[in-house]
């Protein structure tokens, strides 16, 4: 007993210009649970199969007009019927007719006396293989439009934190100056003080101009940032020493260093001049930053190591520390603006260091990446040398 056929069941367009083999194949593939529609020539093939648009076509190889081979080349130059798979049903049994089918392009062949199981097996597989292609293509489909709303959701979202960052910088700009004149106004309040002898009010102010100097730093490091973020601060690339710049950055922390009782050293992989062609006062700003990181969590009587290592393309400057360090977790978000990790809370400082060091070292074609010191952390600035 052959299958139900359902009208959503495969249709296969049998070609040939035989009664007897038309009717053989109709009934076979009818018994396969397979719909069957039928052509007796190659010109009637052609217009059934854009019409029908069969999931596969059996294709008999000699007949009156336009032969199997015409009547493929023609389906596969037809942009409706391209896709659909050919089958052949030909009793020629010479290697060149079968060359000269598949490069019309035929999928396989059936010869002739056909073998009703054959038929049978060849159609099921050619027609599972075409559904595993149609469901790839609805897959290749879905995703190249999943791909495409990611792309727009990114593009929406880069242009929000654009105008964030547009607004964050519009402000610091503007109020940096009223804070410029402030702080002046207050010093020249804490001279009048001193010259009266009112030392608590005084000390008030000093509180007050400290709180001023970190809101004034806030707003300076936010537009060095949308200094580096918009290339302005590439004007200011030339060749420098950066052993001299690194050994004048630990040499300026060594004081903060002696204060706590932490041992600050300066590690040279090779001794004399390392030039680069670098903005000097942004490398000099973000070891700087790296330094005062890490004096800020090494242990009390700890140790903090700066070295300076170089390859044939890049140059590497590591500053390491023995304090609680960053977890994994955390590493990739540090560099973020504002963002302050558990660790940190009780620290001085906004969250803009770190971003600051890694917006230095893109614009330098490097990176910053953070290690596990053991215990403490690591953090490598890596820049390119230029060519």
């Amino acid at each position: 007993m052959g299958e139900i056929r359902s009208d959503d069941a495969p249709v296969v367009l049998v070609v040939d210009d035989t009664a007897a083999n038309l009717g053989l194949v109709v009934e076979t593939l009818e018994a396969e649970g397979l719909r069957a529609a039928v052509a007796r020539d190659g010109q009637e093939a052609l217009r059934r199969a854009e019409i029908v648009k069969p999931d596969l076509i059996l294709l008999d190889v000699i007949m009156p007009g336009l032969d199997g081979f015409q009547t493929c080349r023609a389906l596969k130059e037809n942009p409706v019927t391209r896709d659909i798979p050919v089958i052949f049903m030909t009793s020629l049994s010479q290697t060149e007719d079968k060359i000269n089918g598949f490069r019309v392009g035929a999928m396989d062949f059936v010869t002739k006396p056909l073998q009703m199981e054959e038929v049978a097996v060849r159609v099921q597989t050619h027609l599972k293989l075409r559904a595993l292609q149609r469901t790839q293509q609805e897959q290749n489909v879905r995703l190249e439009e999943e791909i495409k709303t990611r792309i727009r959701a990114q593009d929406a979202l880069l242009e929000v934190l654009g105008a964030v960052k547009h607004v964050s910088n519009a402000i610091a700009h503007d109020l940096r100056t009223p804070l410029a004149e402030l702080r002046s106004r207050l010093e020249i309040l804490m001279l009048g003080l001193k010259k009266k002898g009112d030392d608590e009010t005084l000390n008030q102010l000093e509180v007050a101009v400290a709180d001023v100097d970190r809101v004034i730093g806030i707003f300076n490091a936010l537009l060095r940032l949308a200094e580096i973020d918009a290339g302005v601060r590439r004007s200011g690339f030339i060749e420098a020493d950066l052993t001299a710049i690194v050994s004048d950055a630990v040499e300026f922390y060594q004081p903060v260093a002696e204060l706590r009782g932490i041992s600050l050293s300066l590690h040279l992989r090779k001794q004399g001049k390392l030039m680069a062609v670098v903005d000097p006062l942004l490398m000099a700003q973000a070891i700087g930053n790296l330094i005062d990181n890490a004096l800020k969590f090494a242990q009390e009587g700890g140790e903090v190591a700066v070295s300076l290592d170089e390859s044939s393309d890049s140059i590497e400057i590591t500053v390491a520390d023995d304090g609680p360090g960053i977890p994994v977790a955390e590493r990739s978000k540090v560099t973020e603006r504002f963002y302050r990790g558990d660790r940190s809370r009780g620290t001085p400082g906004v969250g803009l260091g770190l971003a600051l060091v890694k917006a230095v070292a893109t614009l330098h074609q490097g990176t910053l990446v953070f290690a596990d010191n053991n215990p403490g952390l690591a953090a490598t600035m890596t820049i390119r040398r230029a060519e």
